[in-house]
């Protein structure tokens, strides 16, 4: 590791005010220190710095595609903060990441920042392959399309489902109830 990977990553590392006031000013540096800066706003700012952690997720996109881990942070940033015009970033990185995980990630964004989400987006992830995503979309997905309320019916009881998808589809609908 050289020693300026080391001093961002020592950077990454901070906490405090001083290290997020720093972050800010250093967020729309187009190096590894500003992309730092951008991840740190996005986990430890507050709503004051959403342009400048929308501005760090749509450079990492841009910049290495929907796959790279910083994602996860500024993904989860970006739905911490609720930065709603971030939908259309996340809609591409769910659709584009390889990572189930980062995917999942991307939903948990997608509810916190797209009105459109329980329209869209969670009648997908009702068929996703981690439970975590199953379950945010069991407790989200709009119950007035008949696939939705299908799919919703056969989670509820599947002996494979995990307990916790079971338990977010029958706080909607029974699996012998209109939905809810």
């Amino acid at each position: 590791m050289t020693v300026a990977e080391a001093a961002v990553d020592a950077f990454e590392r901070m906490r405090g005010a001083v290290a997020v006031d720093r972050a800010r000013r250093w967020a729309g540096r187009p190096d590894p220190l500003g992309a730092a800066a951008g991840r740190m706003l996005a986990c430890r700012g507050g709503t004051r710095d959403r342009d400048l952690v929308l501005a760090a997720l749509r450079e990492a996109v841009r910049g290495e595609g929907p796959d790279v881990p910083a994602l996860w942070t500024l993904v989860d940033g970006a739905g911490r903060l609720g930065i709603t015009c971030a939908a259309p970033v996340l809609r591409h990185v769910y659709r584009e990441t390889a990572s189930s995980h980062l995917r999942g990630r991307a939903a948990r964004a997608l509810a916190a920042t797209d009105p459109s989400f329980a329209a869209g987006f969670a009648v997908e992830c009702l068929w996703d392959c981690e439970e975590s995503t199953r379950e945010l979309a069991a407790r989200h997905a709009e119950t007035g399309d008949t696939r939705v309320v299908e799919r919703l019916r056969r989670l509820a009881v599947d002996p494979a489902e995990e307990a916790e998808v079971q338990t977010a589809v029958r706080s909607r609908i029974g699996p012998d109830t209109p939905a809810a």
